[in-house]
């Protein structure tokens, strides 16, 4: 039970407090200061812009060392996280003001970083300049760019050059906007790809703390799970992912469901937003469909919301892109191709485990349904988006640490609970297991071994245990769930009652 900071001493939290802010912060700075080195075993090398961002040095870090910078700045970035929260139970509250300006400071300042830990944004460079030259990016690939002599495709052929995109139809606007502004730099045009992200990523740190102003404890997880949570700002903002993006609209559609009926074409139309970034943020609809599943004028809203936005999106770009983000254009037997369409939407690719994947998710997802700690009353469709999608991410078999962008924002409102370990625990360990294997070259001996070892061994391990450990507290309904989302009052006659922003209810 939370209790109202006066009742507790100030010693009781202030050592976690001061643990969680020095550990972020380092975690950060190590961050900021890999991309400063420049070309590494963590950063993708192109040619500088000067003035222009990306800025960076030429300093050849040793790849061993580059690589423990980032292991660390993840390791410290979780362990901040876990203090803060462990500090807010023993009854700190920080000040939002004071969280806010800190996740202003990083997100500016990896903004104008080069991309670490993956070639993505290089890609999405790519397929902007493909789509700026009035090509289609679902059809012509980084190769054939580079194939034509381009400054852009010279370096962005180097990576995946035989793929076309995957992404959606709103994604490659973004990414041609980018190189609209940048010419034929990457380096322009991976800042301008970062500026995106960067105001995605603080209209999400400003719609938390705005709808969460009423109650300090509630602000203040918000922003230590999302808008100063090192993990996210190193798989966003360092790497560059293209997922706060779809992150910010998906997020912002399961909010909007909490003002009741008459939002639900607007969180339709934020769904089909979201959807049209990245496929895999359609799994949010089950979430706003459960929410909705006892109004049929809300479902018919919502169907109606994302169906406009996505068939307006895919008529623009044309059918190419279907054919490329949902492989629908196949000859493949019909069962086959079902699979298959499913696949590429949740951007799996390797087939002969995809039905098993399924079939996992499914399963997972139905039993974190059943006893996951209740939801937010104030944003009833979080619940089963959350559960969905973190089966999904467990049991995919091609994760990602970026992925994760779909979960902390929901998991900011929910109620504290033994959830939160296993998220920051997993996130964690495939954050440094998928660290730095993109990368060639890479010296003394033992580096790339361990890199293919924390691929090939230790993210499945994760995975799985992380799968195990949800089925167990699940079976054992013992969540630890906080009761309160809010300070408890004192009656008059001594004994404790909930303020009216209790948020949880009692696991039953």
């Amino acid at each position: 039970m939370h209790v109202s900071e006066g009742s507790i001493p100030s010693h009781a939290y202030r050592w976690m407090a001061k643990t969680a802010i020095s550990a972020i912060g380092i975690s950060v700075a190590l961050m900021i200061f890999a991309g400063i080195q420049g070309p590494s075993a963590v950063v993708v090398p192109f040619p500088a812009a000067p003035p222009w961002p990306s800025w960076f040095t030429h300093s050849h870090p040793a790849p061993a060392l580059v690589a423990a910078e980032v292991w660390l700045a993840v390791f410290l970035g979780c362990a901040g996280v876990v203090a803060g929260l462990l500090a807010l139970r023993q009854g700190w509250r920080p000040r939002p003001q004071g969280l806010i300006i800190a996740s202003v400071v990083s997100v500016v300042t990896l903004m104008v970083m080069p991309p670490l830990g993956s070639t993505d944004m290089i890609d999405y460079a790519a397929y902007g300049r493909i789509a700026f030259l009035g090509h289609s990016p679902y059809v012509m690939t980084p190769g054939q760019l580079e194939s034509s002599g381009d400054a852009v495709g010279a370096v962005a052929g180097n990576y995946y050059r035989s793929d076309p995109s995957r992404y959606g139809p709103l994604a490659t606007a973004s990414e041609e906007a980018a190189s609209d502004l940048a010419g034929d730099s990457v380096a322009r045009t991976v800042f301008w790809l970062k500026v995106w992200n960067a105001l995605a990523y603080l209209a999400l740190v400003l719609a938390l703390d705005r709808l969460l102003r009423s109650d300090r404890l509630r602000r203040a997880r918000a922003h230590l799970l999302w808008s100063v949570n090192p993990l996210m700002l190193w798989a966003a903002m360092a790497g560059g992912h293209n997922d706060v993006v779809a992150a910010a609209f998906g997020a912002a559609a399961l909010f909007a469901t909490g003002a009741g009926s008459r939002r639900a074409p607007l969180s339709g139309a934020l769904l089909g937003l979201a959807a049209a970034i990245k496929a895999p943020f359609a799994l949010f609809g089950l979430g706003l469909a459960w929410a909705a599943r006892r109004s049929a004028y809300s479902i018919t809203g919502l169907a109606l919301g994302a169906g406009a936005v996505l068939v307006s999106c895919y008529l623009i770009v044309g059918r190419a892109a279907i054919s490329a983000v949902t492989g629908i254009a196949t000859n493949a037997p019909w069962g086959h191709t079902v699979l298959f369409t499913a696949s590429r939407i949740l951007h799996w690719h390797d087939a002969p485990i995809d039905a098993v994947g399924f079939v996992g998710s499914a399963l997972l997802a139905a039993i974190l349904v059943w006893r996951m700690p209740p939801g937010p009353r104030d944003f009833p469709a979080v619940r089963v988006a959350l559960a969905v999608t973190l089966a999904w991410l467990i049991v995919s078999p091609q994760a990602q640490p970026w992925f994760y962008a779909m979960v902390f924002p929901l998991l900011a409102v929910t109620a504290a609970s033994r959830l939160d370990w296993v998220v920051l625990a997993s996130a964690t360990i495939m954050g440094v297991a998928l660290l730095p294997r993109l990368f060639v070259g890479l010296h003394p001996a033992w580096l790339p071994e361990v890199t293919r070892t924390g691929f090939d061994v230790l993210t499945p391990l994760a995975l799985a245990g992380t799968a195990v450990v949800l089925v167990w507290l699940c079976v054992t309904n013992d969540w630890r769930s906080a009761q309160l989302g809010s300070e408890v009052k004192v009656c008059r006659h001594g004994r404790a009652r909930p303020s009216r922003m209790a948020w949880s209810r009692p696991l039953g």
